[in-house]
């Protein structure tokens, strides 16, 4: 009988706790509720090298202050299973250790009272194949029935797992990369960009504005070309005519390419801001060759009088007679002022272009301007105009000696000041973003050679059918403009980045290359000295082959030769300094504070 169906106990009897109503535990009391079957305990045999398994004692219990009655199962609950039965391998893990018998069961725990059944054990097990661990069944197709006690059968088991058609099994996963393998590239930190050359920007707007410009006036040029072509010209001699094509065809070829290639560099550093390459050429002598052959085509029809037969070959010829000598000048220059060993060059394409470009386009006009308004100062008041006693000294008043000494005035003295002045106008735009001395040179250089290239297409032009012998004294004027005006931006270079004597050495450069020019052309006015000296460079030759060269030209040959020796020397002493780094983009100010050099007494 249960604690609740109990009979109440009297109003006078105090009631005692209910662990003290049961009495002693070991004494039966059919009044008091039974003790509910314990679970049987396993006694685990000693395993050899271990510690022995002690079991809790199955007496003991703890009591717990409560204040009502514990509920007590009957004594006639039913025996369960237990939850977890030990694994039935066990015991054949064991050494010398029998297995049990089916429905042995366990053997009774310490303290177990007498007349309970024993609970029924697991059946044994196989003992365990090779290759498995200790206590574990082998491996078998599906699953099988539990091998338990057949009394319960609560598993039955399962059949082998069939899988559903058009199954391949799993794809297995690609192996892992190897150590340091990465499939992709890691990010890279992104760089904000640096802050832009304000005066860099300016110039390459200014660049951009003047490309335009030039582009449309080689548009414009091509234009009175056609318009030329198709006008009268009962007032013109046939070597005029020629020499008046000729030169549009350089305009509007300086006009046309150099447009699109200032635009081009314009372009990449105001709105894309991408950097430019170093500027170099090939060996200067592939330039030598190619100028000696367009000579050796120009002598072949001058020896059988078909100079001008083919105007458009004859217009190539003259175009290419002076640009390979200027090509190899600059050429020249630029591999002698490459640092031994170094990867960069001395000035980019696109500081090489602007220069350049100025020097074929604003240079000529600021300095034929500033000579035309010098000349008529010069002649203001004069009976005669030396201009025109150079082309025709049979005319009226060139028969005064002091026409010709005005007319050597101009040509030797106001001609050279003026023009090695201006010639350097692209470069000194820069000056002040030059990395190096080097760089100004080669800067200055391209000024000088852009000059060049249009003074001595007129010149060559207007011999007509004497044109080679014209094209054979031009030869070194590449170098006579190219080098002045190297000289003077380096002159320029040392008076604003220099600290001694920069004055000093500012005004000998520029004092070198008007010299230099007034020699030059001094030379042609020998012939305008009165007397027998005069009279013997007008009149004497030296024969050449088939070619008589004035005595005058000899001098041009000894200071063009002399030219080249002291050109020599300079550029390989700029390039013993120390090189500038390369410019990381044209759009930054290089650091010029690290890269000045020290001028050198």
């Amino acid at each position: 009988m249960s604690s609740e169906q109990r009979e109440p106990a009297q109003d006078n009897q105090r009631q005692r706790p209910t662990s003290e109503l049961w009495g002693a535990w070991e004494q039966p009391d059919d009044t008091q509720p039974q003790q509910p079957a314990l679970r049987p305990q396993f006694q685990r045999p000693p395993v050899p090298g271990g510690s022995q398994f002690n079991p809790a004692d199955p007496q003991f219990t703890h009591r717990e202050h409560v204040t009502g009655a514990l509920p007590s199962h009957p004594s006639e609950a039913p025996l369960f299973r237990p939850t977890n039965a030990p694994f039935p391998g066990y015991q054949n893990s064991v050494q010398g250790q029998a297995n049990l018998a089916p429905g042995a069961g366990y053997p009774p725990p310490q303290g177990q009272r007498p007349g309970y059944p024993p609970v029924p054990g697991p059946s044994p097990m196989p003992p365990p194949s090779q290759g498995q661990g200790q206590g574990y069944p082998p491996q078998r197709a599906g699953y099988p029935a539990y091998p338990g006690n057949p009394q319960y059968p609560f598993y039955q088991g399962y059949g082998p797992y069939a899988p559903p058609s058009g199954y391949n099994g799993y794809v297995p996963y690609p192996p892992y990369p190897p150590a340091g393998y990465y499939p992709y590239a890691p990010y890279a930190w992104q760089q904000p960009e640096p802050k832009r050359d304000s005066y860099l920007l300016g110039v390459g707007i200014a660049a951009l504005v003047g490309s335009s410009l030039l582009l449309l006036a080689g548009l414009g040029c091509l234009g009175l070309l056609a318009l030329f072509s198709i006008a009268p010209k009962q007032n013109l001699s046939a070597s005029s005519i020629f020499a008046s094509v000729v030169l549009f065809i350089a305009f509007a070829i300086t006009g046309v390419v150099g447009g699109i290639a200032g635009l081009y560099h314009s372009i990449r550093q105001v709105f894309l801001r991408k950097p430019s390459r170093d500027f170099s050429l090939p060996r200067f002598w592939i330039f030598v060759i190619l100028y000696l052959i367009v000579v050796g085509i120009g002598f072949l029809l001058h020896t059988q009088k078909q100079d001008v037969t083919y105007p458009a070959l004859t217009v190539v010829l003259i175009l290419l007679a002076g640009l390979f000598p200027a090509l190899a000048v600059v050429a020249l220059g630029v591999r002698r002022l490459h640092f031994p060993g170094s990867a960069a060059w001395p000035t980019t394409w696109r500081r090489f272009t602007l220069a350049l470009l100025c020097g074929a386009t604003l240079s000529i006009i600021i300095a034929g301007a500033l000579e035309l308004v010098a000349g008529v100062l010069l002649v203001h008041g004069q009976t005669a105009n030396p201009l025109i006693c150079a082309d025709q000294p049979n005319a009226p008043g060139c028969q005064n000696p002091g026409v010709y000494t005005l007319l050597l005035i101009m040509i030797a003295v106001i001609a050279p000041i003026v023009e090695e002045t201006v010639k350097p106008i692209g470069a000194l735009v820069l000056m002040g973003r030059i990395r190096s001395a080097a760089e100004a040179f080669t800067l200055g250089l391209a000024c000088g050679i852009g000059f060049n290239l249009i003074e001595t297409t007129g010149y060559i032009s207007s011999g007509y059918n004497d044109w080679l012998s014209v094209a054979l004294i031009r030869t070194g004027s590449g170098l006579l403009h190219g080098f002045g005006a190297a000289m003077v931006t380096l002159g320029w270079y040392y008076l604003i980045h220099g600290k001694n004597r920069r004055f000093l050495l500012a005004f000998l450069c520029w004092l070198y290359a008007v010299l230099q020019h007034a020699l030059w052309n001094g030379s042609w006015g020998l012939v305008l000295i009165p007397g027998p000296i005069g009279d013997y460079f007008n009149n004497a030759n030296v024969t050449v082959g088939p070619y008589p060269i004035p005595a005058y030209e000899i001098i041009n040959i000894v200071e063009a030769l002399f030219m080249l020796a002291f050109f020599i020397y300079m550029t390989g002493r700029l390039r013993t300094r120390t090189p500038a780094l390369p410019s990381p983009g044209e759009d930054q100010a290089a650091s010029e504070s690290g890269q000045k050099e020290t001028v050198r007494a």
